[in-house]
């Protein structure tokens, strides 16, 4: 339960950094952070929608599975966890949605997927979505905000 309320804290404070940034105008205004890689990392990961945009972006056909298959275009989660650089001793990644929802996988088997992909949704710009090849529903996590290594 604390868990829950520090990411709701911590999901509300970018909310409100966005916003108040968004009100000082463009010039020289950072773009708001929309994905955070954090935990047992070497380097946390702060990113906009424009550097996950400028990363290796790929399409796969995923079955994605209550949906069937589908084809997503997005990052692949391995190289946002080897731009992080993943640290020994993790095992578990959480993926966090805007609204508190989290999915715990393990390392090994994300580490595994080589589709795995933080998807950009097709109708909303800065908003991502988990799309978990071979995972079960509860791991397409939807308005994905933050990926935690621990």
């Amino acid at each position: 339960m604390k868990h829950d309320r520090t990411i709701l804290l911590i999901i509300s404070l970018l909310a409100l950094s966005a916003v108040l940034l968004s009100a000082c105008g463009a010039g020289g205004t950072p773009a708001p952070v929309t994905l955070t890689v954090t935990g047992s990392v070497s380097k946390e990961l702060q990113l906009t929608d424009a550097d996950l945009h400028d990363m290796s972006v790929v399409t796969v056909s995923l079955e994605h599975p209550k949906n069937g298959p589908t084809d997503y275009t997005g990052v692949r989660l391995n190289d946002l966890l080897d731009k992080a650089g993943v640290q020994d001793g993790a095992t578990t990644v959480t993926l966090t949605a805007s609204d508190g929802f989290s999915a715990d996988l393990d390392l090994a088997t994300v580490k595994d997927c080589a589709n795995c992909l933080v998807s950009f949704d097709p109708e909303t710009a800065g908003v991502y979505n988990a799309a978990m090849d071979g995972q079960s529903s509860k791991a397409w996590v939807k308005q994905l905000v933050s990926i935690t290594v621990k």
